[in-house]
């Protein structure tokens, strides 16, 4: 079919363009900025790409701000998918209306149009589960009802209700679909808008929630990225669908309450728990006044909090015809909170073009895929995946996996009693799973963990590359894990590069130190992340962690790889053995160097 789709460049309107392309349909896309929405189907195989038209309008102009040729052009397409809309509830009234009021009114006069022209098989409508229209009162006067709604849910709202009457009119069949507060893609976790629960995380994760909105007695419905984009496309391949509203979330039952789920996302975060619990109503006063804006939590956000139930029948019906589910996938949530939680650190981090975030298993990974050999690269302390990532960017034409370690990056906390072990065996699951031989490269603390790895499966390994691998007990002064987080909390950039200066770790004090003591500042705002390296450096002072045997290594798989101006770490003598290569640099030379270490890689290891 030919679809009509706005909001494609948006949270929702990306993964329902992905998923219609993918079943063979061509999608007519609403783009205000061509600019911003080339990259967005950039990231599509070419043979989707194809599929899809972009159009330029803006839906809050006359007419969605389209020429003549393409609004005419328009007129013969068979649905409509109203995905539009900013996620922004702290919009003004005027702000709101052209937002979502405005452009319901251009979009049903376009769909009458086409429903004289041809009729229009369905008109499906992305609204949200807190609207209060449904097929017993979408056409009555509910205007009462939204009198004390904010500006963003009054205007949402009445375009809800503007739309159903409208093309009630012309029998145009609507499909209001209400997804609840949508979280990550089901699989990865991966959450990109950091409204909605991340406005959760972030006030957890500054320990701004020891009394939880609603307690035991209320909940906040949630539903997967993925499962929405598939739910629309459940819908569109529905024949003679009939004007329905759907409410994408699972039954009461079936979810956690407030004071659950805000328990699961401490103890993923390693903040504080919970004490007891307050009203929502008292909350959201409380939030109301000067102290929400300097907390930066909005007192709209409480509205999304609830104690009642919500009809799933609708949305069953269409399941069990396809036989797609949209239940909440629980052990994918530890995930979700620790990709929203490394957002909130680092909001303007993009991952380069062709790298796609995955789930292995226990951990999250950047990759980019090519032919040949996998290079699986593990980064070191107080970094991750994509400090390594000019490496594996330089490394074009191979095929690279760069790992979040447990409990760093966008990786959830360990579950086992020691981290070593979780991060060998995460490392482990994950060459396992792509069921051929690699090439394993590591990074100081990584350089140890891929050497664990290599002494497990050792088969499964092509080649070892050691990268100024941390191979003997680092200083005492980090043996004391607590402490250690406590320092972290509040050191300053200045004291970060006191320390880097003393070590040796870089070889000058260039951008390339300016910019790793940037990132790490703001990794060190996550209390996961700053609990797993005090956890790390801790273990790194024991001799315990060092159990090695370099002795029954085989020499043609291995090599190494050194900093000459480390004044931290050296070679311990079992391992002079092994083909070694120097650099002129200090102990972070993959991040100081990265381009030169990239050639290293193709003249030394993939030559």
């Amino acid at each position: 079919m030919k679809i009509f789709l706005t909001g494609a460049t948006g949270f929702i309107g990306k993964a329902i363009l992905a998923e219609v392309t993918t079943e063979g349909h061509e999608v007519y896309a609403l783009a205000r900025d061509l600019s911003r929405f080339y990259p967005v189907i950039e990231q599509l195989p070419s043979s989707l790409q194809q599929r899809i038209k972009p159009i330029v309008g803006d839906l809050s102009l006359p007419r969605l701000g389209m020429s003549s040729a393409d609004y005419e052009l328009l007129t013969d397409v068979d649905m409509i998918i109203h995905a539009g809309g900013p996620m922004n509830i702290r919009l003004n009234a005027a702000e709101a209306e052209r937002a979502f009021l405005l452009p319901s009114k251009e979009l049903a006069e376009l769909a009458v149009q086409i429903h004289r022209n041809r009729r229009l098989k369905q008109f499906i409508h992305i609204v949200g589960y807190m609207s209060p229209y449904n097929e017993e009162n979408g056409l009555t006067d509910q205007d009462a009802a939204l009198r004390h709604a904010p500006p963003y849910e009054r205007s949402k709202f009445q375009a809800d209700a503007y739309l159903r009457k409208a093309l009630h009119k012309h029998a145009i069949p609507l499909s209001t679909v209400n997804p609840s507060t949508v979280i990550g893609d089901s699989v990865t976790g991966k959450t990109e808008q950091l409204g909605g629960l991340g406005i959760l995380v972030d006030a957890v994760r500054r320990n701004l929630m020891p009394l939880v909105p609603g307690g035991d007695k209320h909940w906040l419905p949630m539903v997967h990225l993925d499962h929405v984009a598939s739910f629309v496309a459940n819908l569109v391949r529905t024949d003679d669908v009939a004007s329905n509203t759907y409410y994408l979330l699972d039954p009461r039952s079936d979810s956690p309450t407030m004071s659950a789920l805000i328990s699961t996302i401490a103890t993923e975060l390693r903040t504080m728990r919970p004490i007891g619990s307050v009203p929502p109503a008292m909350l959201k006063t409380a939030l109301g006044a000067a102290i929400g804006e300097r907390l930066g939590i909005p007192s709209e956000s409480m509205n999304f909090i609830v104690n009642r139930d919500f009809s799933v029948s609708s949305k069953t019906t269409i399941e069990d015809m396809h036989g797609k589910r949209t239940s909440l996938t629980k052990d994918t949530f530890p995930f979700v909170i620790a990709d929203l939680d490394f957002r909130l650190s680092h909001p303007a981090f993009t991952a380069s073009e062709g790298f796609m975030q995955k789930r292995r298993s226990k951990i999250i990974t950047l990759e980019r895929t090519c032919e040949g050999p996998p290079l699986v690269l593990l980064h070191g302390t107080f970094s991750s995946a994509d400090r390594l990532m000019p490496i594996a960017e330089r490394l074009n034409g191979h095929r690279s996996i760069l790992v979040d370690l447990p409990g760093f990056g966008r990786s959830p906390i360990p579950r086992g009693s020691s981290l070593i072990e979780d991060c060998v065996e995460a490392v482990t699951e994950l060459i396992l799973e792509l069921e051929e031989p690699v090439m394993l490269a590591g990074h100081s603390f990584g350089g140890l963990i891929a050497a664990m790895v290599m002494e497990r499966i050792e088969p499964r390994i092509r080649k070892l590359v050691l990268l100024q691998p941390v191979l003997h007990p680092v200083s005492t002064k980090y043996r004391y894990a607590t402490i250690t987080d406590k320092i972290l909390k509040c050191i300053n950039p200045y004291s970060i590069e006191s320390e880097l200066r003393k070590g040796g770790d870089f070889s000058n004090g260039g951008e390339g130190m300016e910019r790793y003591v940037e990132a790490m500042i703001r990794d060190l705002k996550s209390s996961r992340i700053r609990h797993t390296n005090a956890w790390a450096m801790s273990l790194l002072t024991q001799t315990s962690s060092f159990r090695l045997r370099p002795e029954i290594w085989n020499p043609d798989k291995v090599r190494l790889l050194r900093g000459e101006r480390d004044g931290k770490f050296r070679l311990p003598a079992p391992f002079r053995r092994f083909d070694i290569d120097s650099l002129p640099y200090g102990h972070q030379f993959p991040i100081e160097a990265p381009l030169l270490v990239a050639d290293w890689f193709k003249s030394s290891i993939f030559s």
